[in-house]
């Protein structure tokens, strides 16, 4: 009998030396299709006659992230379907929640024992490459071991670094201000429009306190402090990923400065309760105890996670400002180790992953929204309530939103550590937003000219 896959939870070393710095299976068209599985030898002359041959059992080892049993048990169900269309594939699948991710990659980088399917963010994938940690995937994509025909190429070249192909977009996302319908009823709060204005976010804010005695919000962080330059028509990095993409400070300082004064008047969430959130269950929103969520959510998973944990429909809005700060993205990449045994083992997966039709229907949207048109097709009239608000949302996004900034430098996780410390130094007020700006610039410039 097959054995289950295996889900492996490594333990990171606290002493690191090195300094190593984020659906259906289609064979021959049929994107439903369960044919024989690809050769295991993408250097062969003839495929149909590989193909007859048996094929020796081989384990890859995938990796990923869950902050959450719901994606542990969403990965699950798809490496049991993948398994009972290859049963000459075993997987043994890794993961590690989302903070700690990143740390585990490259611990086992450091050691040449990464999983042969890497999991990675938009912000990592510079990073990886330019370590050498995954392996160019054209070739693969030319033979259709990955069949990407009739994609738009909008949803392709964000896995590229240098003109190479080297990451998978396995669906589509959008970072989100949610809300709680019936708290803002129910303290007299007009939802929020398309074109929501600071000014009248604080005003909710301020009612939402008076009316139902509960946090308006949680502290906004770099990811929303990257829609906030958006908004104000600058980037986080510049174009060559070697310095800060904005020269006024002062962007920095209001951003801050008007957090503190939402802390001051008690609209925000405690930093000690929001220090303390470690999976998409916890916190102030999804346990009711907040009327926004705009913690750093995003448009999938977490939706499905708050609307079973609050036994409700959530509110899908975009972050106060000009909307032009919202972007899409994809939701994450599947990339191979470039040291992988079975790279074309590997390569299948990730075909199965993205684009198998029964694949697609029983994450449902989980990992974000499919993109290739004929998985599109297959998932026609099988949205859930919660999926077409997610669908609606993200047409709203694309059409009133921008496009995507470049990925992060490779140096990006740094810059990203010396933010969070220095915005927990302006929260807990020891250090003002005028002073952090400075010390950030000073802190990512180092960084980022390395």
């Amino acid at each position: 009998m097959k054995r289950a896959s295996k889900f492996i939870s490594i333990a990171l070393s606290a002493f690191i030396a090195l300094s190593l710095t984020a659906c259906g299976q289609n064979n021959g068209g049929n994107a439903n299709s369960a044919s024989s599985p690809k050769p295991s030898d993408p250097a062969a002359s003839n495929a149909a006659a590989e193909t007859e041959k048996p094929h020796e059992d081989v384990t890859i080892r995938v990796s990923y992230w869950a902050g959450t049993q719901l994606t542990i048990d969403a990965h699950n169900k798809v490496v049991e379907l993948f398994e009972k269309a290859y049963p000459h594939i075993n997987v043994e699948s890794e993961y590690a929640p989302g903070g700690e991710y990143n740390d585990k990659i490259l611990v086992q980088a450091a050691s040449d024992t990464l999983p042969d399917v890497i999991r990675t963010d938009y912000s990592q994938i510079n990073n990886y490459v330019s370590k050498g940690l995954l392996a160019p995937l054209d070739d693969f994509v030319a033979n259709k071991t990955i069949d990407l025909e009739g994609v738009n190429p909008m949803h392709i070249d964000v896995g590229r670094v240098d003109g190479k192909l080297y990451g998978i977009n396995i669906g589509n996302n959008a970072l989100v201000l949610y809300y709680d319908p019936d708290k803002l009823k129910e303290a007299g709060v007009t939802l929020p429009e398309s074109e929501y204005t600071w000014e009248q976010y604080e005003k909710d804010l301020l009612t939402v306190k008076d009316k139902l005695d509960i946090a308006g919000d949680s502290h906004y962080g770099q990811s929303q402090f990257e829609i906030w330059l958006r908004q104000n028509d600058a980037k986080l990095y510049a174009a060559d990923g070697k310095s800060l993409g904005y020269e006024d400070d002062g962007l920095f300082t209001t951003f801050f400065d008007t957090q503190l004064r939402l802390q001051k008047k008690g609209l925000l969430s405690s930093i000690a309760v929001e220090s303390e959130i470690k999976a998409l269950e916890d916190g102030p929103f999804p346990k009711g105890q907040a009327a926004f969520g705009g913690y750093g959510y995003w448009s999938n998973s977490h939706s499905d996670v708050f609307v079973k944990q609050l036994g409700k429909q959530v509110g899908f809005s975009f972050f106060p400002g000009p909307t032009k700060g919202a972007y899409i993205k994809p939701s994450f990449f599947h990339g191979v180790w470039s040291k992988s045994k079975h790279p074309v083992e590997a390569a299948t997966f990730i075909e199965f992953y993205t684009n198998n039709i029964e694949a697609a229907k029983s994450l449902n949207g989980y990992f974000g929204f499919a993109y290739n048109p004929k998985v599109l097709a297959g998932l026609e009239g099988t949205f859930s309530e919660n999926q077409k608000h997610i669908v609606d949302f993200l047409a709203k996004v694309e059409k009133q939103g921008s496009p995507i900034d470049p990925p992060a430098p490779a140096a990006g996780s740094e810059v990203g550590a010396a933010f969070k410390n220095i915005a927990s130094e302006i929260f807990y007020e020891k250090l003002s937003p005028a002073d952090g700006a400075t010390r950030f610039r000073e802190e990512a410039s180092k960084i980022l000219s390395k």
